[in-house]
């Protein structure tokens, strides 16, 4: 049997052997059972750099317990808050902000006493952010209790950290109480 190496073969190629040769195809080793293994690994390397767990990333949640994806979920969100504070509010919607501000003040429909001499006044903002829902509730809502009522955190700070107005908040809270009083509802009994 004669081996002719030197022929090219692209997909669509006919050729007539002369007779008596013998074809063989490649045989490239089985990848086995290491196939999912390497994939895994490719897919952690993309979620590190993407910043993001490779559950996240994935949606695999195999091997996952309470502890570790909270604990993951925490850092994600410490890294997110950094980019809205940090990329978003103070690259884009600041400047954003500022232009808006100063453009509604020339055109004369913000009327604005003094803003040349001292412009602070309107350009001040506070940015809130969308907040996170938890993943405890019970157990998330009685943390921010406890810092609260120990003066680690104010009330106005957990209402924001949740991604609310907390002066608006207070007034939904007074207008709830006065309707509650005006109609003569009974309080409801606290919870055991």
């Amino acid at each position: 049997s004669k081996v002719l190496t030197d022929f090219g073969m692209e997909p669509g190629t006919l050729r007539v052997l002369p007779p008596g040769t013998d074809i063989k195809f490649t045989d490239p080793a089985n990848g086995g059972d290491s196939y999912d293994a390497f994939v895994k690994t490719q897919l952690r390397a993309i979620a590190a750099g993407l910043g993001v767990t490779y559950e996240q990333l994935t949606g695999d949640m195999t091997g996952v317990n309470y502890s570790s994806a909270r604990v993951a979920l925490i850092e994600f969100r410490r890294r997110i808050e950094a980019l809205q504070e940090q990329v978003l509010v103070h690259q884009f919607c600041r400047p954003i902000w500022e232009r808006w501000v100063r453009l509604a003040v020339l055109s004369g429909a913000l009327p604005a006493r003094g803003f040349e001499a001292d412009p602070r006044p309107w350009l001040d903002v506070k940015w809130v952010t969308p907040g996170w829902d938890w993943v405890d509730p019970l157990k998330d809502v009685q943390a921010e209790r406890q810092a609260v009522e120990a003066g680690f955190k104010s009330r106005s700070e957990v209402i924001a950290a949740r991604g609310w107005d907390p002066e608006q908040v207070d007034a939904e809270i007074a207008a709830d109480q006065a309707r509650v009083k005006r109609l003569g509802i009974a309080p409801a009994a606290p919870s055991p």
